[in-house]
C-alpha cells in the first residue's frame, strides 16, 4: 500500500474499537517511538530493529523433509492416545469423588495433582504423533523432548542467555525470571 500511515491505522482502529468491549478496546495501544513503547514493554524485551536493547532477529529455520515422520505411526498414536483416555476418566472420576467428599479431599486433590502431572507428561510424549513441527521447535522455543518446556527468549546456552525459569502462577508455561506475576494478564 502507498501512502498508508500511523494516521491511516488510528483511523481504522476507530472504527474497529467500537466493535470490540470496551475493556479490550483499552487494552490496544499504537505507539510511535521507543519511548512511548517502553511504557508497555521493557527496553530490554524490545528488539534492536526498534531501538531496544534485545539482539534477536528473525530466522526462518527450513522444515527437514522428515521432521513429521513420527506423525505416520498410527499404532503408537493409539497406544498413547488410549492411555491418556485412561488417566482422563480416572482423573474426571477422581475430580467427582473430591467434589462429593468433604472428609478425604486433601487425600484426593494430592491424587488429582499427581494424575494432572501425568496428563501433562503424556502430552509431551504424545505430541511428536499428534502435532506437525513448527518454526517454534526447530528454533528451540518449544522444546518437546524437555516436556514441553518453553524458551521465550534464546537457547541457555548463549551468551546473552536469560536467567532460568521459574514456575508461572498463571495458568501456562514459566516465565522468565526476570518477569514478574503482573507481566502477563
Amino acid at each position: 500500500m502507498t501512502g498508508f500511515s500511523m494516521a491511516n491505522m488510528v483511523g481504522i482502529w476507530n472504527i474497529i474499537k467500537g466493535w470490540l468491549d470496551p475493556v479490550v478496546a483499552k487494552k490496544v495501544h499504537f505507539t510511535r517511538n521507543i519511548d512511548e513503547l517502553e511504557q508497555f514493554i521493557e527496553k530490554s524485551h524490545i528488539i534492536k530493529e526498534l531501538g531496544g536493547d534485545d539482539p534477536w532477529e528473525y530466522k526462518y529455520v527450513e522444515p527437514s523433509v522428515d521432521e513429521n515422520q513420527t506423525m505416520a505411526d498410527e499404532i503408537r498414536t493409539n497406544q498413547l492416545l488410549e492411555e491418556r483416555a485412561k488417566i482422563v476418566k480416572e482423573y474426571e472420576s477422581t475430580t467427582q469423588a473430591w467434589i462429593a467428599d468433604s472428609e478425604n479431599r486433601t487425600t484426593l486433590q494430592l491424587k488429582r495433582t499427581a494424575l494432572a502431572e501425568r496428563l501433562r507428561a503424556g502430552y509431551w510424549q504424545l505430541d511428536p504423533y499428534v502435532r506437525a513441527r513448527s518454526l517454534y521447535d526447530r528454533i528451540g522455543m518449544i522444546r518437546a523432548s524437555e516436556g514441553g518446556v518453553i524458551q521465550y527468549y534464546g537457547k541457555p546456552e548463549t551468551p546473552n542467555a536469560p536467567k532460568p525459569l521459574v514456575a508461572s502462577p498463571h495458568n501456562g508455561p514459566p516465565l522468565p525470571a526476570e518477569h514478574r506475576a503482573d507481566d502477563v494478564d
